[in-house]
């Protein structure tokens, strides 16, 4: 009895030994369904890639339309781009969902798509919750740029109250996450202020929204500081002269203070955010200048700063600081005015003759990057906000062959060139 005790297995062993059986059992199936899912995220992630690129040409980036045999191929191609990486920005690898959102955010940079993302329009919103939801700083970074991209792309096709209205928790949580890197959180600010801007026409959204970028330009972080006094810059062009009468008293005085920041950039912006309040002052107001506390001392601060020469300050610094201070101080003394012209394209030109438009236009320049002048030129909503009006007859795009044999004569002109060059050089040499 004893022996067979020794050797025998008691109940309590038993249900124990079962147990870990099935707890080792239950890791191995997880285990390989884990990795049967990651193998299957890997695969439909290089599968995105490659089809994002396999039939964009390289001169097609910024001209609005991929190069294949036919309008529908390619408008299909797009679809098939935005539905495999929609589906894949949706899964719990963090690495994929960043990486298709980035593919999703290249092509609403880079193409006009405003109809294929409305038919698109609850996947698209459900992704971008999610991401909100789940995801870290940088994915949360990538997810606002891609909401505001989706707002310009769809414009008035959607409901953008809704949509800001959707959004704006999730930017609002971010912004004062401590877990999130500063520069991050800064940017995150301007997404949130531009998404303000195309989609909101409710004053309480604007009242909030200032209230939440006064606190934030008081704080440490000049990139913080930065892009805080950006947005609200942005906000206050659509603003009504009352809401700007009550944001321009509370903050001047902050606004003056940092003139004698230690970063260059700060100063910049803080002269730049005067001059866009003089501007919208003496709109709503004639006799704005003669309200201003202590005037002839901000020009005398506006004065120094356009001529610092001061040693202790970096080359380049004191070269962009007196660039850029000549200007404001030129108009906040009322001897100068904006005029600026942005090439649109061989036909067209935006003027900006304010600071509110040079505003409006820095903002959208920031979202768009390189892309700016494709959607000034294609993308209906934008073109509205600058007062561009319908969309102009598109040309024919010069192709990779144009490009070849304009190379090939340049490159003959330059031989025959020099050639000359040296007979004229030998004929003027002494023997």
């Amino acid at each position: 009895m004893g022996k067979k005790g020794g050797k025998g297995v008691s109940d309590e062993d038993f249900v124990v030994t079962k147990r870990n059986g099935r707890n080792a059992k239950g890791k191995r199936g997880k285990a390989r369904e884990e990795l049967e899912t990651s193998d299957i995220e890997d695969d439909l992630s290089s599968y995105v890639s490659n089809l994002s690129y396999q039939h964009i040409d390289k001169d097609s980036i910024g001209s609005g339309s991929l190069t294949g045999e036919s309008g529908i191929e390619d408008n299909d191609v797009l679809d098939q781009q935005l539905d495999v990486s929609l589906e894949a920005a949706a899964l719990k690898n963090s690495v994929v969902r960043i990486k298709n959102l980035k593919i999703i955010q290249e092509l609403l940079s880079t193409k006009i798509m405003g109809e294929t993302l409305f038919k698109r329009k609850g996947e698209m919103l459900d992704v971008l919750i999610k991401s909100f939801k789940i995801g870290k700083g940088a994915e949360r970074l990538t997810t606002a740029q891609l909401t505001v991209l989706y707002g310009l792309q769809c414009g008035e096709e959607v409901d953008m109250e809704d949509l800001y209205n959707e959004i704006k928790p999730f930017l609002l949580a971010a912004i004062d996450d401590g877990n999130i890197d500063a520069a991050q959180r800064a940017k995150i600010i301007f997404k949130l202020s531009v998404l303000c801007f195309l989609c909101s026409d409710n004053m309480d959204d604007r009242k909030e929204l200032l209230l939440v970028l006064r606190d934030k330009v008081k704080q440490v972080n000049p990139d913080v500081i930065i892009n805080s006094l950006a947005s609200i810059s942005l906000i206050l062009t659509i603003c009504t002269p009352t809401e700007r009468r009550n944001v321009i008293q509370m903050l001047l005085p902050t606004v003056r203070d940092l003139l004698k920041n230690s970063i260059v950039e700060v100063r910049i912006e803080a002269g730049e955010m005067i001059a866009h309040i003089f501007e919208l002052g003496r709109d709503y107001d004639e006799e704005f200048d003669d309200q201003v506390k202590d005037l002839q001392d901000l020009l005398d601060d506006l004065d120094k700063l356009q001529s610092d020469g001061a040693k202790f300050r970096a080359k380049r610094d004191r070269k962009v600081q007196r660039a850029s201070f000549r200007e404001i101080f030129a108009f906040v003394s009322e001897e100068g005015e904006v005029n600026e012209q942005v090439k649109i394209s061989l036909s067209e030109t935006l003027t900006l003759c304010s600071w509110s438009e040079r505003v409006q236009y820095g903002g959208i320049k920031e979202i768009l990057g390189p892309a700016t002048s494709l959607h000034l030129q294609q993308n209906i909503f934008v073109r509205e906000i600058f007062g561009l009006g319908a969309v102009p007859l598109r040309m024919e795009p010069v192709t990779r062959g144009d490009k070849l044999e304009m190379k090939k004569l340049n490159a003959a002109c330059h031989k025959a060139r020099q050639k000359n060059m040296l007979k004229q050089r030998d004929k003027r040499m002494v023997l």
